[in-house]
């Protein structure tokens, strides 16, 4: 398993736009200090509404607060949320979040609740220019458990397909295909035609060097465990 096996999106991109998701959580200075700095920003109560905004261009805050993001718990609003847009969480309790499972699992960064104005303008500015806001020891960390996994891992394992070549609507998916979906119950679930889903099994079959939907899945568990392994 090499770094570009994981959840993690590194592709650099500077973003034009952000949105804020506060559905229950006090929305803070964030969206005051992403206007300071020119940034068009949008607030919105329900992470739902994402599927009727324009996402294109745009990074997503969720605040987090109270909220707990571990290698079991993933809340729903983040997990909604990544569907659509890169994502970083804000007002983030340290002791409630794993920063290392936010990072494998494609979060862009944590900022933490006890953070100053300062700091947090900081990391919204690390964050809009395309970079990821992780402290160099969670990063130093991460990369060496991912060097010794490789050093274990067999040549020939399931997990060696990159799932960064995976598109988001391809992992949800193999999501609904883990669930037992069947091709026009995913089409009716992501609205879109059962011709079109086909389209998206072929190119996962091809990803992920799988035949059928049961070696996709078996390729899915592997992936996991390899995952689970890491963090």
């Amino acid at each position: 398993m090499d770094i570009s096996d994981t959840q993690l999106e590194v592709i650099m991109e500077e973003f034009k736009k952000l949105i804020v998701v506060a559905e229950s959580a006090t929305v803070g200075q964030l969206p005051f200090l992403a206007q300071s700095m020119g940034f068009m920003t949008e607030v919105i109560r329900d992470d739902q509404q994402l599927a009727l905004l324009d996402t294109a261009g745009a990074l997503v805050a969720i605040s987090i607060q109270g909220m707990r993001l571990d290698k079991y718990t993933m809340p729903i609003v983040v997990k909604h949320a990544l569907q659509f847009a890169p994502v970083f969480l804000y007002r983030a309790d340290e002791q409630m979040v794993d920063q290392q499972v936010a990072l494998i699992s494609g979060i862009r960064g944590v900022i933490s609740a006890d953070k100053q104005l300062d700091q947090v303008l900081h990391a919204l500015k690390i964050l809009m220019q395309g970079e990821l806001y992780y402290g160099r020891e969670q990063l130093s960390i991460l990369l060496d458990k991912m060097l010794k996994f490789k050093r274990q891992a067999n040549d020939d394992s399931a997990s060696a397909p990159c799932l960064l070549q995976l598109t988001r609507q391809e992992k949800r998916i193999i999501e609904l295909v883990g669930e037992g979906a069947r091709n026009k119950e995913i089409a009716t679930h992501l609205n879109i035609s059962a011709h079109t889903v086909k389209a998206h099994l072929s190119s996962i079959f091809r990803k992920t060097q799988s035949r059928n939907r049961v070696e996709l899945l078996r390729w899915a568990q592997q992936f996991q465990a390899a995952v689970d392994t890491v963090i």
